[in-house]
C-alpha cells in the first residue's frame, strides 16, 4: 500500500533514476517526479509488468498518465487492475481533463470488464437520499467495454436512520441546528471524533465552527493538510473536496442546495450543475450511519 506519488520515488530511487531537482516548489517537483517514471519506464530503466494485481484506490482522481502507468505496472499474464467509481471524479476541471478512453491509456478492458455496483458504505436510506438529489449524474449510461462506465449504485441492503433535512433560512440558523443534531447524536453514544461538517465553502465553514463553538462542541476546522488529525476525539469542520476518501458515522452537509443549483453563492462560483451534483453526492456519501443535509433542495 502506498501513495503514488512516493511509489514514484521509491521507482527512480530503486533503479538509478533522476529526481526532480531540490529548488522546484512542491506542485513541479511532483509533476517532474511522475515524468521522469514514465520516461524510465519508456525506456526500459524501470521494469513494468512489476505487480500480479494492482488495487487503485480514488482512481477515478487520477491523470491519464497515472492509469497509463499504473497499467504498465500489472503483469500481461493476469491482466488485474481494479480501479474506478466515476460518480466520485470531482477533480476532472483542476486537472484540466477531458473525456479518455480505456484503451488510450494502456487499460484492456475488451470483453474482460466486470463492473462492481453493490455499496457498502451507505446505509440503504442514505444512498437512497445522495441519489435522488443527484439523478442527473448517477442515470446509467451505456457505453461498450472501452469507455469508463457510469452506472447507479445498489444498496447492500444495509439499514438505518433516515437523512435530516434542514430547511432554515439562514445560514447561521442551519448551522446552529446542526451543532444541536451533533450535541444529540453524542448523548446517544457517537464519539465527537465519529462525526464530521462537510461545507460548500470556508464562509459556511466558519458559520458552522462559530455554532458548535457557542454550544462548546469539541471540533478542529481542517483548512491545510496540517490541520486534520484522524485520532482526535474532535467533530471534524472541512470542505466538501477535502472530505474526499474520507467516512464518519455522522455526515451534515451544509450548503447542499448551492452543490445541487450549480454555484456556491457565498463565492459567486457558478460550477457546472452535473460537477456540483457530483461534489455534493461525494460529500453525502462520507455518512456511514446518519446523514444531515442543511439547505437543501427537496428529495
Amino acid at each position: 500500500m502506498r501513495h503514488f506519488r512516493k511509489r514514484c520515488r521509491d521507482q527512480l530511487v530503486a533503479f538509478g533514476q533522476p529526481l526532480p531537482p531540490n529548488g522546484l516548489p512542491v506542485g513541479p517537483f511532483m509533476e517532474q517526479m511522475v515524468k521522469n517514471v514514465i520516461d524510465g519506464v519508456d525506456r526500459r530503466m524501470i521494469p513494468s509488468g512489476q505487480y500480479l494485481a494492482v488495487l487503485v484506490d480514488e482512481g477515478h482522481d487520477f491523470a491519464p498518465e497515472w492509469l497509463k502507468l499504473v497499467a504498465q505496472m500489472v503483469d500481461l499474464h493476469t491482466n488485474s487492475l481494479l480501479l474506478y467509481d466515476d460518480a466520485q471524479s470531482i477533480y476532472d476541471k483542476r486537472r484540466g481533463g477531458k473525456p479518455f478512453s480505456f484503451k488510450s491509456v494502456g487499460v484492456q478492458a475488451q470483453g474482460r470488464t466486470t463492473i462492481l455496483k453493490i455499496n457498502y458504505r451507505n446505509t440503504r436510506q442514505i444512498l437512497q437520499a445522495a441519489s435522488a438529489m443527484a439523478t442527473d449524474l448517477l442515470r446509467a449510461q451505456e457505453k461498450d467495454d472501452d469507455g469508463i462506465p457510469l452506472l447507479h449504485p445498489v444498496s447492500c441492503g444495509r439499514d438505518g436512520a433516515e437523512p435530516i433535512v434542514i430547511d432554515l433560512p439562514t445560514p447561521r440558523e442551519q448551522a446552529e441546528r446542526i451543532a444541536e443534531l451533533m450535541a444529540s447524536a453524542h448523548n446517544e453514544g457517537h464519539a465527537w471524533g465519529d462525526m464530521a461538517v462537510l461545507c460548500r465553502s470556508w464562509a459556511l465553514m466558519d458559520e458552522c465552527a462559530k455554532a458548535l463553538s457557542r454550544r462548546r462542541l469539541p471540533h478542529k476546522v481542517r483548512k491545510g493538510a496540517r490541520d486534520f488529525d484522524p485520532l482526535a476525539d474532535t467533530i471534524k469542520v472541512m470542505t466538501l473536496h477535502a472530505s474526499k476518501g474520507l467516512e464518519f458515522p455522522v455526515v451534515a452537509v451544509m450548503g447542499a442546495r448551492q452543490a445541487v443549483a450549480g454555484g456556491d453563492r457565498n463565492t459567486a462560483e457558478e460550477g457546472d450543475p452535473l460537477e456540483e451534483m457530483r461534489l455534493f453526492y461525494v460529500g453525502a456519501t462520507r455518512a456511514t450511519s446518519r446523514l444531515i443535509v442543511a439547505n437543501a433542495v427537496p428529495v
